[in-house]
Formats: C-alpha cells, sequence, structure tokens
C-alpha cells in the first residue's frame, strides 16, 4: 500500500498530528490490542450472558466471540489476529452504544476501555479507509457460525451453551501465544495491515463474483 494512500487515510484525524505520527499510533494501539486479545475477548462474554443487554446486542456480541475463537487463516503469526482484533472493537462498541440502563452500566464496569474506544475507531477508520466498511459488513454474517457444533445463538437463550463459550473462550485465552516480543518484531508499519486486508478484501470479492 503506497504511504500516500496511508496519508489520504490518516486526513481525517488531528491536523495536528504528523502523518508519521498516524502511522505510528495506529502500529502501537494495534500491537498492544493484539496482545491483550483474549482479555478483550473476556469482556465481550461478559456481554453475551448479561440481562441488562438487549437481546441483539446480546447476540451480536456471541456471533464475534465464536469468529474469533475459530480457527484462523493465514499465516503464523500475530498479525493473523488483526481482523479480529478489529471485528472485538466494533462489537465493543455496539455493546456500549446508546443511553439504555444496561448499555449506560456496561460503559461504566468497563470505563478505561470505553474511555479510549472513540478514539481507537476514528484511528482505524482514518488509516483503513474503504475496509473500514467492509469490515463492519462482516459482522452481520458471523450469526451462521458455529464451534464444535453449538451456534453463537445458542449462547444468549441456553445457560449451558453459555458456559461452553465461557470455557472456550478460557481455552482461547491459555493457548494464545501471541507476545509483545513478537509482535514487536512481526508489525512495524500499517502498511503490512492495510495490505493484509486488501487481499482479504479482494479474496471476498472474487467469491461474491
Amino acid at each position: 500500500m503506497p504511504r500516500d494512500l496511508i496519508i489520504s487515510h490518516a486526513a481525517g484525524m488531528n491536523s495536528t498530528m504528523s502523518v508519521a505520527g498516524v502511522e505510528s499510533t495506529f502500529v502501537e494501539r494495534l500491537s498492544e490490542y493484539l496482545v491483550s486479545l483474549p482479555y478483550d475477548l473476556k469482556i465481550l462474554q461478559e456481554a453475551v450472558t448479561d440481562p441488562d443487554l438487549e437481546k441483539p446486542i446480546r447476540l451480536m456480541a456471541a456471533c464475534t466471540v465464536v469468529h474469533t475463537m475459530l480457527p484462523q487463516e493465514g499465516e503464523p503469526g500475530p498479525l493473523r489476529y488483526v481482523d479480529d482484533v478489529l471485528f472485538v472493537r466494533m462489537a465493543l462498541d455496539k455493546v456500549g452504544e446508546g443511553d439504555s440502563e444496561g448499555a449506560v452500566e456496561f460503559r461504566r464496569r468497563f470505563d478505561e476501555l470505553y474511555a479510549r474506544l472513540p478514539e481507537d475507531l476514528k484511528l482505524f477508520s482514518s488509516v483503513l479507509g474503504d475496509l473500514w466498511p467492509w469490515l463492519s459488513g462482516k459482522v452481520a454474517g458471523f450469526g451462521k457460525l458455529s464451534l464444535k457444533g453449538k451456534k453463537a445463538a445458542q449462547a444468549v437463550d441456553d445457560e449451558e451453551i453459555a458456559t461452553f463459550f465461557y470455557d472456550e473462550g478460557l481455552a482461547f485465552q491459555t493457548n494464545y501465544t501471541v507476545t509483545e516480543e513478537q509482535v514487536a518484531n512481526k508489525f512495524r508499519r500499517a502498511e503490512q495491515v492495510i495490505d493484509l486486508l486488501r487481499k482479504r478484501y479482494d479474496d471476498d470479492k472474487k467469491k461474491i463474483a
């Protein structure tokens, strides 16, 4: 991905921040969230079983959890999880959206995450450009996913299935091997993420065609 496209994508960010600053912040935030993915996923799992949240929101959270725990595509390494990092951030935004009692309380419980989330989403959407709405649109298709024969929708109404997914999440956390050192060694430029997602975007378009 040419650097001038990153400049164009980053134009919507704070005008006082240089292009290098935008790229650096983008890499820094994604690097942090690649390491913290299992713990952020656990927060999303809290939403799945939260009775004060609306059922469609809980279902969306469950679908995103299942997608993240499925076997990963692509070459081994931390960047294979980068789309899941973005999907989890999108889902967390939807969970905390609005002024319902459930959403307000959820934001209060995880206030540090939600204090930073609007800035994160603005950063990601600005740098990724047209790839961002494509990624957002993919979340709607997660409803058909299943893990070990259990569908995400079942977790919303069935406590036993919800417990199953929670246990699978703990296993995911235990088996997740991405470290700060790995990320620092493999991920240094925004173009790496843009190129990877662009390839997946092009592959999606070919499947539709």
